[in-house]
């Protein structure tokens, strides 16, 4: 009977140690797993330590100076006016002095086709680069040589319900010409004319006989 005993016992106590060692593995491969992953996850996030020396060393490096962001991709584009030709200065007729102007006794005539213009910040205000084109035909009478274009460029914004003159300039713009040749073309560039960077300007141009 007390071998019987015995043999229970120890048959129960290798069962204990065997369920204790078998927890124990449990425990420790299931920590394992644990900081496996967890290492594998802050590996990816490039923060995982893998002891405490390499914390205090990483603790000890100040963190890297973030990026000063550049304000002035936030700073407002140019403002570019409106171009407008003054009514009733876009045709240019030119008649030798004394004589009457009619078809007989035409020197020139200059049109205004085509015009364009663009705009960059300039500091605090806008530099407008202006072009404008156009033809000129011979007369009659014409006999041939250098033509001084009067081409009025002008800036006008809206203020208070009236208008003020920001710029104004007149352009003498020289196109050879010979007698009874065909049309000629023309054109001139302006390259910088600076400008207050505020809204409600307008651009008029045309040719001025004063």
């Amino acid at each position: 009977m007390a071998d019987i005993e015995t043999k229970t016992a120890g048959k129960f106590g290798i069962r204990m140690v065997g369920n204790l060692l078998a927890k124990s593995l449990l425990k420790n491969t299931g920590r394992a797993i644990l900081l496996v992953a967890l290492g594998a996850s802050l590996a990816g996030c490039g923060s995982f330590m893998s002891s405490d020396n390499e914390l205090e060393a990483s603790s000890a490096n100040p963190p890297a100076t973030e990026k000063t962001f550049d304000l002035s991709v936030l700073q407002a584009p140019a403002l570019c006016p409106a171009l407008q030709e003054l009514s009733g200065t876009t045709i240019l007729t030119v008649y030798p002095r004394g004589k009457e102007k009619t078809p007989e006794n035409l020197s020139y005539q200059a049109i205004i086709t085509d015009w364009a213009r663009t705009c960059k910040k300039s500091g605090q205000n806008s530099a407008m680069k202006l072009g404008i084109a156009g033809n000129i035909t011979p007369g009659p009478t014409w006999k041939g040589g250098e033509i001084l274009l009067p081409v009025r460029v002008a800036v006008t914004q809206d203020v208070d319900g009236g208008e003020k003159t920001i710029y104004s300039k007149l352009f003498s713009v020289p196109v050879t010409l010979g007698a009874g040749s065909p049309s000629a073309t023309w054109a001139f560039v302006e390259e910088n004319i600076i400008l207050p960077n505020e809204p409600r300007q307008n651009v008029v141009f045309g040719f001025d006989e004063k």
